[in-house]
């Protein structure tokens, strides 16, 4: 069962005239167990969440025109290997790769797919 749920954080203050492309980040739990994450911005508390295997959780957002946005999460697996942090969304490094940001979640770590070829792009945990 795949339930996509989607949060919208809307900054109103960050759109000048309708122009600025908003983008979103997708986050699907790839490993079998459960998957609790809570993400963050400076401006957004995006609560916590729990996906099951191949759930995923999807917020959109207008990011900022000074390049600025950014959105971190913790994640932790219900069969434990502790807490792991991660910027899952760095304006200065997504903005140019995705609109769309998909980022499958393991225990390794994040891989966030490149849409020119559909591969994975993966990623360290943050300390």
């Amino acid at each position: 069962m795949n339930e996509d749920v989607v949060l919208k954080a809307n900054h109103p203050q960050e759109i000048i005239g309708g122009w600025w492309a908003k983008a979103m980040v997708r986050i699907t739990n790839t490993e079998g167990a459960m998957l609790k994450f809570h993400c963050k911005s400076k401006d957004d508390d995006l609560g916590v969440r729990v996906l099951g295997y191949r759930q995923s959780f999807q917020f959109e957002f207008n990011p900022n025109i000074f390049f600025k946005t950014l959105f971190y999460c913790s994640f932790e697996w219900q069969n434990g290997g502790g807490v792991h942090w991660f910027d899952i969304y760095v304006q200065t490094r997504d903005w140019l790769h995705c609109k769309i940001c998909e980022w499958e979640v393991k225990q390794s770590g994040p891989c966030r797919r490149t849409p020119a070829d559909g591969k994975y792009k993966c990623y360290n945990w943050g300390k």
